[in-house]
């Protein structure tokens, strides 16, 4: 079984049914979908909803929290709506403001795990009266949130590009911290940079923070994302039971609910 934790659904016609039909001929048998709304030039929530409609057995919900803009309220929407899991980018403030613990606590009170991106933001398509900085979205800052809701599950992605030293030290410190590979600038490293920092805390760091890592293609061709992930974890020398659990294991621990 694979599990793709984290995907995003563009506003392009065919990706969806091209996403499903090469999904389906890799093996990948369910899908964390979110969007972000149109700077990404990605659909809101509905559309997230369309498509678990089309393909209900596939697509599992990550609703998007406007982070600064959205209040508790809207975690409940989501829940109520089918959603199980969240998916947050862009916050207005920085992801330890407290003005901010009002979600995170109805998310861990409803056990819906997280996706809250990390690190740098690419240029979007039209970012005039918007106010982003990407320095709100360090891995650091991720630091009081998980020693404030130690059952609530959150995955990080990209490592937090560039951010990388910061997002190890976070994962080895909190257990209810996922994490995935994904990301333009990840792909162009080489793979010793991951055999580097993988083993930069000693193997016994490695073989623990290992069994959070979670499959993910984002953006990217998933069949181009799983030769990477195969090409790591052999150069680490991964056996079959963490292959297993990068594939599906530490994602259906993820959203199994409170940690």
């Amino acid at each position: 079984m694979i599990i793709d934790i984290h995907r995003h659904y563009h506003r392009v016609e065919g990706e969806l049914e091209e996403y499903v039909a090469r999904a389906q001929a890799l093996g990948i048998e369910k899908v964390g979908l979110s969007t972000c709304g149109p700077l990404f030039n990605q659909y809101d929530n509905e559309g997230v909803l369309m498509a678990q409609e089309q393909y209900p057995d596939l697509f599992i919900g990550f609703g998007y929290v406007k982070l600064g803009i959205d209040g508790p309220e809207k975690v409940d929407w989501l829940y109520n709506h089918g959603f199980a899991a969240l998916k947050m980018i862009m916050p207005r403030v920085e992801y330890d403001d407290r003005s901010l613990w009002p979600i995170y606590e109805r998310a861990q009170a409803l056990g819906m795990p997280c996706n809250i991106h990390c690190g740098i933001l690419g240029r979007l398509r039209n970012e005039a009266g918007h106010d982003l900085s990407s320095r709100r979205m360090r891995p650091i800052n991720l630091d009081a949130v998980l020693r404030s809701f130690p059952d609530l599950k959150i995955l990080m992605p990209h490592l937090g590009q560039p951010w990388y030293d910061e997002a190890w030290a976070m994962l080895a410190t909190y257990d209810n911290l996922y994490w995935d590979l994904t990301g333009v600038a990840l792909l162009r490293r080489p793979v010793e940079f991951f055999t580097g920092l993988f083993l930069s805390q000693g193997e016994e760091v490695w073989e623990r923070l290992s069994r959070r890592l979670c499959f993910a293609s984002d953006t990217s061709e998933p069949g181009m994302m799983l030769g990477r992930y195969r090409e790591i974890l052999q150069t680490m020398e991964a056996d079959d039971e963490l292959m297993e659990s990068v594939y599906s294991g530490a994602a259906l621990e993820l959203l199994a609910g409170p940690a």
